[in-house]
């Protein structure tokens, strides 16, 4: 009788410990839009939920991959330009993080986005030709936010068979993922699942939820993301663009140098050196011609349209000096420039073009990731597109 006593004990403890810190998560998942917007980490990623949370009337959803974490010291990185105004940018991206992600995180993202605008940051290095690879889609994928996208009403068959059949062939080296992908395609598509799945389907998806809340927000303290402070103010001033050219020109030739890629100069030393002769002319017979990453982002562009998001393609250049030492052909360069320009403009959406700044000095930090210049030229497209509104 005591042992069961006790067990009962330990049990009521148990779930009332469980429904106390549920509770106080959920009461305090909001944090400071600029420290929770420009935090790059998979939790928040995954965590559609808490995304929307987290978004305001003020807030730009900027989605993209590894030129977030590239910079941060700079003036003209949006963690700096932006830390003051009361346009706030929610960054969701890292390395290997690609428009079939992005079309999954929109989907189950789009019902909080107040302002309808998303901005979409394309690398030239997704347009390999295989696109996105297994593994890396596989590491990014999403269970909660591809859930999301199969309930989400506004999005068509056709995309989500679209999106269900590229991520089961790129789930194919994990197969417990893609298991579960098929249970979620019987339920919310075929409508073949049976009692079993819709029952494991059901306490999966909570267990999920709770899971993403909790690591979110232990995550966040750990990394010292900022708390929800409504007494804060920021300026609604528009940045001025010609003082940051001045800052960005400076630290641009403070930090590089003399060296002929225009880079950093430790990242340059560090990682251009050591294999300048090994890498010369390695990518003559190079092209972003051909790619399923191109399918990809017109899916992203599809889920747009369904949704009544307005997106802004961000069309990045190739860093010239090095791309030309990788004899990288530059008609092939320009082919994947028009690619981009074609695709926008079958779905008439705006692209801020950079494609002719491959020669600009401090334009790039290092082989592929923006810097002084290219971070300034990209925070001026994003803040007159999430403010276009306002100024009419």
């Amino acid at each position: 009788m005591k042992k069961v006593t006790a067990f009962f004990i330990a049990l009521v403890l148990f779930l009332g410990t469980a429904c106390g810190i549920h509770f106080f998560v959920d009461k305090n998942i909001k944090f400071d839009p600029h420290s929770f917007g420009a935090w790059i980490n998979q939790h928040k990623f995954f965590a559609g939920d808490e995304i929307k949370t987290n978004i305001d009337d003020n807030t730009i959803v900027v989605l993209g991959s590894s030129e977030f974490r590239h910079g941060t010291s700079m003036s003209t990185h949006p963690v700096n330009l932006f830390k003051n105004n009361s346009m706030h940018m929610m960054m969701v991206g890292a390395g290997y993080y690609q428009s079939l992600f992005h079309s999954v995180e929109l989907a189950a993202i789009e019902d909080g986005i107040k302002n309808k605008k998303v901005v979409l940051i394309l690398s030239p290095q997704w347009f390999k030709k295989k696109g996105v690879l297994a593994p890396a889609y596989a590491s990014r994928f999403s269970e909660d936010n591809f859930i999301a996208m199969l309930q989400n009403k506004h999005i068509s068959k056709e995309t989500k068979e679209y999106i269900i059949k590229r991520s089961k062939k790129l789930l194919r080296g994990d197969p417990p993922t893609k298991d579960r992908v098929e249970k979620y395609e019987r339920i919310f598509m075929t409508g073949t699942a049976s009692l079993s799945d819709r029952q494991y389907v059901h306490f999966y998806r909570k267990f999920l939820a709770e899971k993403s809340k909790l690591s979110i927000y232990a995550a966040a303290k750990v990394k010292g993301v900022k708390d929800y402070d409504p007494s804060k103010t920021y300026s609604t001033e528009e940045p001025d663009w010609q003082k940051y050219a001045v800052k960005a020109e400076a630290e641009g030739r403070e930090a590089v140098e003399d060296n002929p890629f225009y880079v950093d100069n430790r990242i340059y030393k560090r990682e251009f050196l050591p294999e300048l002769k090994k890498k010369k002319d390695s990518a003559i017979h190079s092209s972003y011609a051909k790619s399923r990453e191109y399918n990809d982002l017109r899916c992203f562009l599809r889920v747009c349209q369904e949704t009544g998001i307005e997106p802004m393609l961000v069309l990045q250049p190739v860093n010239g000096y090095w791309y030309d030492h990788l004899g990288f052909p530059k008609e092939e360069r320009q082919i994947y420039y028009q690619k981009i320009r074609d695709l926008a403009g079958e779905f008439g959406v705006q692209v801020a073009d950079f494609s002719k700044e491959e020669y600009t000095p401090y334009y790039f930090i290092d082989k592929v990731h923006l810097g002084w210049k290219g971070w300034l030229d990209v925070n001026e497209s994003i803040y007159k597109f999430a403010t276009k509104n306002e100024k009419q």
